[in-house]
């Protein structure tokens, strides 16, 4: 198994808390983006490429909620 540095491991807990909160069934790139945004080493690079980070979490943000709506478990 690959072993992934405490921030990764981290980003990738919290996309999938973000999927879990949404009961969808897995959790998406979008989801791990998502999560990206508030880890300071992510946002600094993100920045740096003059993304608007406010911009891309409500697009992502509307995007996980409206059109990974299939996502949605049942249980």
């Amino acid at each position: 198994m690959p072993s992934f540095s405490t921030t990764l491991e981290q980003a990738i807990h919290a996309a999938l808390a973000l999927a879990n909160a949404r009961r969808h069934e897995l959790a998406t790139l979008e989801h791990l983006l998502l999560s990206l945004i508030d880890e300071p080493d992510a946002a600094r690079v993100m920045k740096a490429c003059s993304v608007n980070l406010d911009e891309l979490r409500k697009t992502l943000t509307d995007f996980v909620d409206d059109d990974l709506s299939t996502l949605v478990t049942d249980v």
